[in-house]
């Protein structure tokens, strides 16, 4: 089979039209204005949490996370009280690409999250977040690696940091030199191998606007006027020269090539850190443990020996790389044995506990973790229903504000085979203030308390923006869903959509000509029904100890764990 025409897609990750649309209007960002003018463009929403590790995975199959399995980076293991990080083994839906491929196309990815391990493909994958290191076999087939290094230079896996919290100007600078390596590895792929889909994401866009949201918002409480009006140029010159990239690499495309421009969430203010496991303490829920050890360090942890402190201190004193090494060491090593940590839980008397940073909530039920204590059924209910109505119930102290706008059982939003691994609750904080805190490290003491370090966080809703044939110009799109963006490329490519995916093509953005001519197909395939059985239900990892750590390093790094 011939497909009709090409695909690309061209993800800015955490990107949000509240910052790039009066852009565009003022003429900063020419690329992206043609785009809007010429194409449809509109709020994309994404996963509950708006979590990348699921929002993506939810983009690349069309599928919700009860479905695909994957609702976070991080995870407490089936039967164990050990944490593990997902990889793209652990995806329980196949991705949209395959069936691109069984249609004889050729596919290739570059940086899409939740990709690694590389996965054979007909076509290239080059793998980038959670890449453990450079040694890693990041790249499909394995010898485009040193193909990549030899004509473009080492492909940049990482951000360097160390400017981080430190020197804005230098940061944003740091920040384009990464995309300006990834970007003339795209470049070389696109001109030097077949493709019918090309699929690319931008990382920093997101990292960006956690570091310097307040200089752009002057309603935030961290606004510096001083500091927006020295670095608010270079924050505009940052995002200036990410559309000339994106300018770039929609030049190398063919001119009836169907383009589709997304964020996997959206981006936004936040002024306050939510400490969950804190608060689920305060309810007589999680216990420590009474050894000597855990009680010196529950003494310590008391009288604010924490790595929310350790970290204010280091910024204080504008350690920049020692700031990494404190976020780092926490996780384990001798740091590890001074904060307080899930090793100092207490199992067999703790009945809930949160894993994650976006209020996700584990029963410790009987029969599903190793020294569970609440009984399935009637118990199991009546401890969700009591855990909500506190949530609920919470306010900030400060202001009297609630600090949780939505509490989901977690049937209630996710559905599919892998409901079971699911969070058993998940509290919505009201995003615009409050973020969750509640990884395996205990952060803090406190239960509220101003952020550190990021003053900006993920929102709801992204972008996303569709452009070439059979496209309405002009059309303003409503009510879309991350999922909808696999089912819309298969159909812009006349390819049937599969029965598994949950998403619908965004048949609002094409004219009534294309409409009439394409009708929408759906089918169930082989490969639905492989694919819904596929990936680890035991929540095994592909990482070695050293690459776990090394992994879990680099989310502490970006803030998405404790």
């Amino acid at each position: 089979m011939t497909l009709p025409r090409k695909a690309l897609i061209i993800g800015l990750d955490g990107a949000t039209w509240d910052l790039l649309m009066p852009w565009a209007q003022a003429g900063h960002l020419p690329t992206l204005a043609r785009l809007v003018r010429e194409g449809a463009h509109g709020p994309l929403m994404t996963t509950i949490p708006p979590v990348s590790a699921s929002a993506w995975v939810s983009f690349a199959t069309g599928a919700n996370p009860g479905v695909h399995g994957i609702f976070d980076f991080v995870f407490p293991k089936p039967g164990s009280t050990e944490i593990g990080v997902v990889n793209v083994t652990l995806r329980g839906a196949p991705p949209f690409w395959s069936f691109i491929e069984a249609a004889g196309g050729q596919v290739g990815l570059v940086s899409v999250p939740i990709t690694y391990p590389p996965q054979p493909i007909r076509g290239f994958t080059v793998c980038g977040f959670l890449v453990p290191n450079q040694a890693s076999p990041y790249t499909y087939p394995p010898e485009l690696k040193e193909e990549l290094r030899r004509a473009v230079g080492p492909f940049p896996l990482h951000e360097f940091e160390g400017n981080r919290s430190r020197h804005v100007g230098r940061f944003l600078e740091d920040m384009l030199r990464f995309e300006r390596g990834r970007t003339a590895a795209v470049l070389y792929l696109m001109r030097h191998k077949p493709w019918d889909l090309f699929a690319c994401v931008f990382k920093t866009t997101d990292t960006v606007q956690h570091e310097v949201w307040h200089l752009l918002d002057p309603t935030h409480p961290r606004h510096d006027a001083a500091q927006a009006a020295e670095f608010g140029p270079a924050i505009l010159r940052y995002y200036q020269e990410i559309d000339a990239l994106v300018g770039r690499i929609l030049a190398e495309a063919p001119p009836e090539t169907f383009v589709v421009l997304m964020s996997d969430h959206g981006g936004g203010a936040f002024h306050k850190f939510f400490h969950v496991n804190n608060w689920l303490a305060a309810q007589g829920l999680l216990h420590f443990k009474r050894t000597p050890w855990s009680l010196v360090k529950r003494a310590l942890f008391r009288a604010g020996v924490t790595p929310v402190n350790a970290l204010r201190l280091v910024n204080l004193l504008r350690l920049g790389r020692l700031r990494k090494n404190v976020k780092r060491g926490r996780g384990r090593g001798l740091l590890r044995r001074l904060f307080l940590s899930f090793d100092d839980v207490d199992w067999a008397r703790t009945r809930a506990f949160a894993v994650g940073n976006f209020g996700q909530i584990y029963i410790n039920v009987k029969g599903e973790r190793p020294q569970g204590i609440v009984a399935p059924g009637e118990e199991y209910e009546r401890l969700r229903d009591r855990i909500i109505a506190a949530a609920l119930a919470l306010r900030d102290p400060q202001t009297g504000e609630a600090v949780i706008r939505a509490a989901y059982k977690r049937e209630e939003i996710y559905q599919g085979p892998r409901l079971r691994q699911a969070p058993d609750i998940i509290l919505h904080t009201d995003r615009a203030k409050y973020v969750s805190f509640g990884h395996a490290d205990f952060g803090s003491n406190r239960l509220i308390e101003p952020s550190i370090g990021q003053t900006g966080h993920h929102q709801m809703e992204g972008i996303v923006l569709l452009h070439g044939p059979g496209i309405a110009p002009g059309t303003v799109l409503q009510g879309a869903n991350i999922m909808d963006i696999a089912p819309t490329v298969l159909y812009a490519l006349d390819l049937p959509i599969p029965a598994i995916m949950d998403g619908r093509p965004l048949t609002a953005a094409f004219t009534p000509a294309y409409l009439a001519a394409h009708p929408v197909q759906r089918f169930s395939s082989p490969l639905m029904e492989k694919g819904a059985g596929e990936g680890a239900a035991d929540g095994r990892e592909d990482y070695t100890a050293e690459e776990h750590d090394q992994v879990m390093d680099r989310l502490r790094d970006l803030g998405y764990v404790a």
